[in-house]
């Protein structure tokens, strides 16, 4: 067989060892679990795009993953079928222990957990709510049950849970009249509001909890998930990431574009402190 010209080898050479220094890496399939906030397809919509981006900037594969729902994305998670997770369901005491820790943040001034009515309801206080039936994404969601919840207990106040499976599956549940309240997100809320011109009134509203954050698990070398932090945080300075972040934005009905900000478990001290004295069992 005639031996390949030394000069092909030469420069076949170059590339494999600048493939194998920037990329080597992306062999390696990670998974990135995003919470089921809104449907599994406008999640991909939305997500896909985005992991593109950090899988390319950070020399990675990033893939979605998800559950049909957020406590089946959470179970996905915590089994270690993702390495990487849009979430902040790992922060309950016992969810701490597996070590995954907090790398961006959407840029965001926060969330609340709401519970809301139709805007032409006769329901004008929580203790109205008493006896009632009350959509929730599902007993996971932390500004959707969690929150909203415990602040129905402190009250004494008893409701009959009906679990949508997701945040805009419990607020279509509130559309239709299929129950009295819902408990939800305050902001994936008012884009579903905006995005299917639906009226609702604000019943009850906590306190500020930093939005959902980008974390990763333990299991991922420091290298990569540093690479991937970078990369969520500078979409917001890069041309081709800020139109990313402003299709998804009009996709949503989102009042803006919203990239990642840097970030670290230090953000999320009252999250974890919520948990920590919940009435919620």
């Amino acid at each position: 067989m005639r031996r390949p010209p030394r000069a092909f080898l030469f420069v076949f050479s170059l590339i494999a060892s600048a493939w194998v220094g920037g990329v080597a890496h992306a062999e390696t399939v990670y998974y990135f679990s995003v919470l089921n906030q809104r449907s599994p397809m406008l999640t991909a919509e939305y997500w896909n795009p985005i992991l593109a981006y950090v899988s390319k900037k950070a020399g990675v594969d990033l893939r979605l993953k998800m559950g049909k729902t957020a406590p089946e994305t959470t179970a996905l998670t915590m089994r270690g079928e993702a390495q990487f997770a849009y979430t902040n369901h790992l922060f309950l005491p016992d969810r701490v222990k597996l070590g995954w820790r907090v790398l961006a943040r959407p840029d965001t001034d926060g969330i609340r957990g709401q519970i809301v009515v139709l805007a032409g309801s006769a329901i004008t206080r929580l203790e109205d709510l008493e006896g009632q039936q009350v959509a929730f994404p599902s007993a996971e969601a932390f500004a959707g049950y969690q929150v909203p919840m415990d602040a129905l207990l402190r009250r004494r106040i008893e409701v009959k849970a009906v679990f949508a499976g997701n945040q805009e599956g419990a607020m279509g549940q509130l559309k239709v009249g299929k129950v009295a309240a819902a408990g939800v997100n305050e902001d994936v809320m008012a884009a579903f509001s905006a995005r299917e011109k639906f009226p609702y009134r604000v019943l009850w509203s906590s306190e500020k909890f930093m939005d959902l954050p980008v974390m990763v698990s333990p299991t991922v070398p420091a290298a990569v998930a540093d690479a991937v932090a970078r990369a969520f945080v500078g979409m917001r300075s890069d041309p081709e990431g800020k139109r990313i972040l402003a299709e998804g934005a009009a996709l949503l009905r989102l009042d803006r574009p919203v990239g990642f900000l840097p970030s670290d478990d230090r953000d999320y001290a009252n999250c974890r402190e919520f948990y920590r004295n919940s009435l919620v069992k």
